[in-house]
């Protein structure tokens, strides 16, 4: 019997055992749901926050872009303005490029 539907029929009856055995009982489940919710509180927090440290997530996030032939640096900096600012970052597109290829042939 739920805790809602208990209270009904012991207020309905106004037998003061019942509505005191249905207190009891929320009283029971309530305890019961703050455990659960502490214990699931404390078991996603150690696990998310000490997971893994931040230079390990660092050089896996560059490991990835290496192998995506992404340059990280490119992807991360404010857009240049102006064509002088598209002619230096196409430059620098190019060569960012070339040291990408060797440092890929030098992996391989």
């Amino acid at each position: 019997m739920g805790v809602v539907k208990g209270m009904d029929g012991a207020m309905k009856a106004m037998d003061l055992e019942k509505i005191s055995a249905v207190m009891d009982k929320f009283e029971t489940q309530f305890e019961d749901l703050d455990v659960a919710t502490g214990y699931y509180e404390n078991a996603t927090s150690s696990a998310t926050a000490v997971g893994t440290p931040q230079e390990d997530v660092d050089r896996l996030i560059g490991q990835v872009a290496d192998e995506a032939g992404v340059e990280l640096q490119a992807e991360m900096k404010a857009p240049e303005s102006g064509l002088k600012g598209k002619a230096a970052a196409n430059g620098e597109e190019e060569r960012e490029e070339e040291l990408g290829e060797r440092l890929r042939a030098l992996r391989n």
